[in-house]
């Protein structure tokens, strides 16, 4: 991981490196499904321009399968960032197009943790933490890190009690 100062809660990290397998997965199941889908209606529609159209869909999701899980995944994994700071969460991500997000702690409503069967299966957990009307995910962080992550969100202090 990049920085530290445990004092003042603060760290800056990246996600793990097994984030490229687990979304290589999820690729290539979502792809299979479609293909799966694709064919179904190809068997039904055999003949004609919808047969050509079908045949071409599937050589389509195959190769965007392909190269999400060789260029796409890779990249995101690399170009992914958070961290967390004394006035809140800030996530970034992107080389060519950079896009910063900062979520302010006062307007933080909760932090959650989510395992798949995958992610646990990788020891992963991602964080989502809710403001009011969106939800924002830090992705395939270490279960360690995770739980880091949410420590250091969820002691948000709101004033007198």
């Amino acid at each position: 991981m990049a920085e530290t100062d445990v004092a003042g809660a603060m760290f800056s990290a990246a996600v793990s490196r097994r984030a490229v397998t687990v979304w290589n997965i999820a690729s290539v199941c979502t792809g299979l499904i479609a293909c799966m889908v694709l064919f179904g209606l190809r068997l039904v529609f055999h003949e004609g321009w919808l047969a050509i159209v079908l045949t071409v869909l599937v050589g389509v999701t195959v190769a965007s399968t392909v190269t999400e899980c060789l260029l796409v995944n890779p990249r995101r994994a690399l170009t992914f960032r958070y961290g967390v700071e004394p006035m809140g969460l800030s996530i970034g991500q992107g080389r060519w197009i950079q896009r910063e997000t900062f979520v302010p702690r006062a307007q933080i409503l909760y932090v959650r943790l989510r395992r798949g069967p995958v992610l646990r299966n990788f020891r992963l957990a991602s964080v989502h933490v809710g403001v009011l009307g969106r939800e924002f995910m830090v992705p395939c962080l270490d279960d360690r890190d995770a739980e880091r992550l949410r420590g250091a969100l969820k002691n948000v202090d709101r004033g007198a009690e």
